[in-house]
């Protein structure tokens, strides 16, 4: 009986032990879709990470709203450039 209690609780502290491991690796913020339209007032952006499945920019407007875009339209890039232009 003690030897069941002793193979149980090592096997929870392994599960634990792995699952903090991969939580570590896990993405804060990725998005899951994009905006279909411009967005006005952009205050600043920054990309997801890379680990995310969809990759995206992130715009904050001026409400703090943020607002998941497709960095490949034409749109998003050129609120980057206005952005980084006034930098």
């Amino acid at each position: 009986m003690l030897a069941a209690r002793t193979v149980l609780l090592l096997a929870l502290l392994l599960a634990f032990a792995l699952r903090h491991a991969t939580a570590h690796f896990t993405p804060i913020e990725c998005c899951s879709k994009h905006a279909q339209k411009p967005v006005r007032h952009v205050q600043s952006f920054y990309e997801t990470p890379r680990d995310c499945a969809f990759p995206a920019v992130v715009l904050v407007a001026g409400t703090g709203d943020k607002i998941c875009a497709n960095p490949k339209k034409s749109w998003v890039k050129k609120v980057i450039k206005k952005l980084q232009r006034e930098k």
